[in-house]
């Protein structure tokens, strides 16, 4: 794919892949290629006239076991911040291969400075992440008892640091509380609704999500198509990223049962 601005070019075929990621909903039926797959297929490249840029492409599903086609593509020319940003997420080991320690600094002063001022009621450590998870079970927030279960299996991935099955576990949560919103709200799902689907028909019902709760499933969907398939290779999750996946979801949940 080529994009022409005139003044700047951009062409996937010269530049040179820098990284690449997907956020997957499920197999092309026809092919175990995750190159392939059903969802979108990110990649960001660098060209030496122009510097970096992000290339998306999407791969569609119109009917449950149909066909896999390609869908509508994309480039958007980003900063080298941006990039910084996006291996955080997904590659830290970007951060030095492109020379990018400098913002990757940056971002992280940034962060640190947000998560460990000494305010009232801030989440600080992973030690706080546990005891607000304890104050969650002894709550009466939790209408299911498998939510019960599952945060108590956090909880222990947590304290001994399985950050990949605790991110999976979150994806669960998050899901079922969502399903339970939308119970309550009579907001109609399909059966075979996905998260994504599932947040998209809460903010079309007119009720407020975090529109961060989007990135949030998706770096959880990499790690728990991670957990089931094999084939399949990522970076393991940090304990921050991890632990920002986590706030996350526990104050979605703690708005969804206001």
């Amino acid at each position: 794919m080529i994009l022409d601005y005139g003044y700047a070019k951009y062409d996937i075929q010269i530049a040179r892949l820098v990284f690449s990621w997907k956020s997957l909903l499920d197999y092309d039926p026809n092919s175990s290629s995750l190159d392939l797959a059903v969802g979108d297929h990110f990649y960001i490249y660098h060209q030496e006239t122009v510097g970096y840029f992000l290339y998306c492409r999407h791969r569609i599903q119109y009917s449950f076991g149909g066909e896999v086609v390609d869908g509508q593509e994309y480039i958007q020319p980003i900063s080298s911040e941006s990039v910084a940003i996006y291996a955080m997420l997904h590659n830290l080991n970007i951060i030095k291969m492109e020379k990018l320690e400098r913002y990757f600094s940056k971002l992280t002063d940034t962060l640190k400075l947000k998560f460990t001022e000494d305010s009232e009621g801030n989440i600080q450590t992973r030690k706080d992440f546990l005891i607000e998870i304890d104050r969650i079970l002894e709550s009466k927030k939790l209408e299911n008892l498998d939510m019960k279960y599952d945060f108590s299996e956090l909880r222990g991935c947590f304290a001994i640091g399985a950050y990949r099955a605790a991110l999976t576990l979150m994806g669960r949560i998050l899901e079922f509380q969502l399903k339970i919103f939308c119970q309550r709200n009579s907001i109609k799902l399909d059966e075979k609704s996905m998260i994504g689907q599932i947040i998209k028909s809460i903010t079309d019902s007119g009720f407020y999500l975090d529109p961060s709760l989007v990135k949030i499933w998706e770096i959880i969907n990499q790690q728990r198509i991670i957990g089931v398939h094999i084939k399949e290779n990522a970076p393991i999750p940090s304990r921050e990223q991890a632990l920002m996946v986590g706030f996350a979801v526990i104050e979605t949940i703690k708005r969804l049962s206001e």
